[in-house]
C-alpha cells in the first residue's frame, strides 16, 4: 500500500511539474503578439511615415535606434513637410477611390481624424490591450482616454495641444490677464494681444457656450486683437514688448523658457474653457507595411518615443506618466478649477464637430466664426 501510493505521488509529480513547465515556457500573449509584429516587419523591408513636423528628425532616429535593438533592419521615409488637414482630405480620397495610401503612417488633429475613420481609411491594430502592454505599458491604464471612443484601437494620442495665455510678465500682471475668452472682447485688453490665423480655439467655443454666444464671444475677441501671427511668431513679438499677452498653445511657454529660463514669459489658463486637442498617430488602413507601422505609433506611447517627442518640441501628454510637462500641466489646470474641453471628450462633444463639419447650418456657423475672428 505504501509503495503504490509512493508511486501514485511521484506519478502526480511528475505531471504538475510537465504542466508547470510547459507554462512557463509558452510565451505571454502580449510577447506572441509583440513577436508576430517584430517578424512581419522585418519581412515589410521599409515604412513610410508622415509624422508631425515638430521634433521629427528626432523622433525617428529614436525609432531607429528601437529598431536596432530588435534586430529589424528597414528603411525609414519620411515626410514632415506640415499640412495635416490636406493629407487627411488626401488619404480620405485614397480611400474612396481604392487607391493604395500614400503613407503607412499619419499624424493629425482627433477633430480631422474622425472624418477618416468614418471613410474607413484607419486600420484596427490587433491585439490591441496585448501588444501595447508588450511596447508601452505605460499606457495601459490610460488606453481609453489615450484611444477614446470611436477612435479606440485605430488612434492614438501622443500629445496634446492646450490653448492658453502666454503673457509677459513685465507688460501685464497675472492678476490682470483676462479670465475668459468672453472677458477678451472688453475695451481694456483692446490692442493688447495676438491671435493665430487657424480658428480651432474659437470652434471650440461652442462646446462651452451655445452658437450664438460662442459667436458674440469670438467677436469681441476679433475686435479687439492687435494682429493675426502665428504662434511661435507672436510669441517672440509679445517678448519684445509689441504684445501683452497672445492666445497660443501652453508648449511654448516651456519651449521658450527651456532657451532662456529669464526670459519675461508666463502662463496662464482661460477659466470659461481650455481647448484640448489631441495630436494622433495612425496606422492607414491597406497599409503597405502595417507592421512596422504599428510598431512606429505604438512606440510614441512608451517612455523612450514619448521622452525624445517632449525633450524635441516640449509637447506634453497628459496621461502618460513619463510626460514631465503632462503633469505639471494637468496639476496646475485642476489646482485652478479649468474647465477642459475636447472634441473627444464624449458624445455630445463629437455630435457638435459633426455638426460643423456635416451640416449646411453648421459649415454656415462655422464661416460666421472664422469671419469674426479675423475681426470682420
Amino acid at each position: 500500500m505504501t509503495i503504490l501510493k509512493t508511486a501514485v505521488l511521484v506519478g502526480l509529480s511528475i505531471l504538475i511539474g510537465a504542466a508547470s513547465a510547459g507554462a512557463a515556457s509558452a510565451p505571454p500573449a502580449g510577447k506572441a503578439a509583440f513577436d508576430q509584429l517584430v517578424a512581419g516587419a522585418r519581412k515589410e523591408k521599409q515604412v513610410y511615415i508622415y509624422p508631425t513636423t515638430s521634433g521629427s528628425d528626432e523622433v525617428t532616429a529614436g525609432f531607429r535606434n528601437y529598431l536596432k535593438r530588435l534586430g529589424v533592419e528597414i528603411e525609414l521615409k519620411v515626410d514632415a513637410s506640415g499640412g495635416s488637414f490636406q493629407k487627411i482630405s488626401q488619404a480620405i480620397g485614397e480611400t474612396k477611390q481604392g487607391i493604395v495610401p500614400t503613407y503607412d503612417v499619419q499624424f493629425g488633429g482627433a477633430h480631422e481624424i474622425i472624418h477618416l475613420i468614418e471613410a474607413n481609411g484607419v486600420k484596427r491594430i490587433d491585439n490591441l490591450e496585448q501588444v501595447v502592454s508588450a511596447i508601452a505599458g505605460q499606457a495601459t491604464p490610460s488606453l481609453d482616454k489615450i484611444s477614446p471612443g470611436p477612435f479606440k484601437g485605430r488612434a492614438f494620442t501622443f500629445g496634446h495641444w492646450i490653448k492658453a495665455i502666454i503673457y509677459n510678465p513685465k507688460l501685464i500682471a497675472d492678476k490682470d490677464l483676462p479670465k475668459s475668452h468672453k472677458e477678451m472682447g472688453d475695451p481694456r485688453f483692446k490692442g493688447a494681444f495676438a491671435l493665430p490665423p487657424w480658428t480651432s480655439d474659437a470652434d471650440a467655443s461652442l462646446l462651452a457656450y451655445d452658437k450664438d454666444q460662442a459667436l458674440e464671444v469670438v467677436r469681441g475677441m476679433g475686435r479687439n486683437k492687435a494682429a493675426t501671427e502665428r504662434e511661435s511668431a507672436a510669441v517672440n513679438r509679445m517678448l519684445l514688448g509689441e504684445f501683452k499677452f497672445v492666445n497660443a498653445n501652453a508648449h511654448y511657454y516651456h519651449e521658450f523658457k527651456a532657451r532662456d529660463a529669464r526670459a519675461p514669459i508666463g502662463l496662464e489658463f482661460f477659466r470659461d474653457y481650455t481647448t484640448i486637442n489631441e495630436a494622433m498617430y495612425f496606422v492607414r488602413e491597406g497599409a503597405r507595411h502595417p507592421n512596422a507601422a504599428t510598431l512606429f505609433v505604438l512606440w510614441t506611447l512608451s517612455e523612450e518615443g514619448q521622452g525624445i517627442f517632449e525633450k524635441a518640441t516640449s509637447q506634453p501628454h497628459l496621461y502618460l506618466q513619463s510626460s514631465k510637462i503632462g503633469r505639471e500641466m494637468m496639476g496646475r489646470m485642476k489646482s485652478n478649477n479649468v474647465k477642459m474641453v475636447s472634441y473627444v471628450d464624449n458624445e455630445e462633444s463629437l455630435k457638435k464637430l459633426k455638426w460643423m463639419s456635416e451640416t449646411d447650418e453648421g459649415k454656415a456657423w462655422t464661416e460666421a466664426i472664422a469671419k469674426a475672428w479675423r475681426g470682420k
